[in-house]
């Protein structure tokens, strides 16, 4: 049986019952035709699926493998007609609850698809399909306003220069490059951005393309969400989107927040790879993949094993056509979507990174220089109240007296917060109430700052 085109999803632009913010509606395939997928791959998939659950029912082979019990039906008929699979016992009067174990004939079959890969879980879903849904939630589309911006990162204090190049730089959905001083709230910025990013998104488990699968859904990047229905959006008996556990979706798909990844020094080129194992004989998508509809950073940018050059140059066409070719085992190539917004962050000076041409392919570039005194001020004083410590004006202008303007030493965004927690540990160690007192700020501040001498 030849697969037929997988059903795209509905392209109606979202009426006033719908939520922007919400995930492309992906209806539940009826009938294996509607899955996009070839009827031996779906029928591998249950032999495999049976040959490690034992005696699984139909109900179960339905959640395993992710599809409707229609689809599954039509599977276990057409393999009981082939004598692959019996009936071996029930666990409820209905059909569903009918208990499946493989014959001697589908175990040998088991045993050629486990040679083929090793594959078992939810079924995939065909790339077209993929790339359909890509476009719909794409994170070009997102727009979030001054205001949601603005509340997002009232938690951090910074100026408003580099406020307003950051708006603009996640409302694009392009590339940014957040460069500054080590300790000043790069990293801290980019999870905060992470956090505001808009809707929620679908995840394939995994995908299938030439016959290759794929797996895609990672629970370490990916943070499933179940989204609620609010009874009073309904209108006209319509719900706006699907709950997690709602039977006309297609199950294939997880949904979740857009997807934060981010990577520092080990970074490597073949991380940006289709990984494929020898012995499992499919695929792990690589980090631009699972970063899709959301955000990829990349942290101490230029302390890679590999030159930012060359690193940036992998990334050319991605950044500039939103495409990435990648290679199958197979010697075919695949045109994946590019789809994240790609953040670079380092505290190395740009001009040790690469030249003009370099930067001229990274759309923004937003500096997060030293704190002012001000600044310096505010954020001591946030740091006290989240750790719980009354702020002393006496306390922190000794600290500024005696560590910054004695000291020549320039101001770090990270220092209120490490010498509070400083000043609580050496307190706490002696018995006293952690105060910022002079005193315990004096033997902090001798803890935590070292000279480092000039290379010779």
């Amino acid at each position: 049986m030849v697969a037929e085109p997988a059903p795209s999803i509905d392209e109606r632009t979202p009426g006033p019952q719908e939520d922007p913010n919400a995930p492309p509606s992906v209806p539940q395939p009826g009938t294996i035709e509607e899955t996009g997928l070839g009827l031996s791959m779906l029928a591998d998939l249950l032999l495999k699926t049976i040959h490690f659950a034992g005696r699984p029912s139909g109900r179960q082979l339905s959640r395993q493998l992710a599809i409707s019990f229609a689809v599954t039906d039509e599977l276990i008929s057409f393999l009981r007609q082939n004598q692959d699979i019996e009936v071996v016992g029930t666990a409820g009067v209905a059909e569903q609850g009918y208990q499946y174990a493989l014959t001697e004939k589908g175990q040998r079959r088991a045993n050629d698809a486990l040679e083929r890969n090793q594959y078992v879980g939810p079924a995939p879903v065909p790339f077209e399909l993929y790339t359909d849904v890509l476009k719909r939630q794409s994170v070009n589309n997102i727009h979030i306003d001054r205001e949601t911006f603005l509340q997002g990162l009232s938690h951090l204090v910074l100026s408003d220069g580099v406020l307003a190049a950051l708006g603009p730089a996640v409302n694009s959905g392009h590339s940014l490059l957040l460069y500054g001083g080590a300790g000043n709230g790069k990293s801290t910025i980019t999870v905060a951005i992470g956090k505001i990013l808009p809707g929620a998104v679908l995840i394939p488990y995994a995908v299938e393309i030439h016959g290759q699968i794929i797996r895609v859904f990672d629970s370490r990047v990916h943070e499933e969400i179940e989204i609620q229905i609010d009874p009073e959006r309904r209108q006209d008996g319509i719900i706006p989107f699907p709950q997690g556990n709602d039977r006309r979706r297609d199950a294939r798909w997880v949904i979740a927040k857009r997807p934060v990844v981010s990577v520092g020094g080990e970074l490597t080129l073949a991380d940006l790879e289709l990984r494929y194992s020898p012995v499992s004989k499919f695929y792990i998508a690589p980090l631009q993949w699972k970063a899709n509809s959301g955000m990829l950073i990349v942290d101490d940018f230029g302390r890679q094993m590999i030159q930012p050059q060359e690193l940036l140059n992998r990334w050319i066409v991605p950044m500039e056509q939103g495409v990435d070719h990648l290679s199958l085992n197979t010697g075919d190539m695949v045109e994946a979507p590019f789809d994240t917004l790609l953040v670079f962050s380092s505290n190395i000076p740009p001009g040790r990174l690469g030249d003009e041409a370099f930067f001229r392919r990274i759309r923004h570039k937003v500096e997060t220089p030293n704190p002012t005194m001000s600044e310096y001020m505010e954020i001591l004083k946030r740091i006290c109240k989240l750790q719980g410590i009354a702020y002393s004006e006496e306390g922190a202008q000794h600290l500024i007296r005696s560590q910054y303007q004695d000291a020549a030493r320039e101001p770090k965004a990270c220092h209120p917060r490490d010498v509070v927690d400083l000043v609580i540990d050496i307190a706490r160690f002696h018995g006293a109430e952690p105060a910022l007192e002079p005193q315990w700020i004096d033997l902090a501040c001798a803890s935590y700052f070292v000279q480092v001498d000039e290379a010779p």
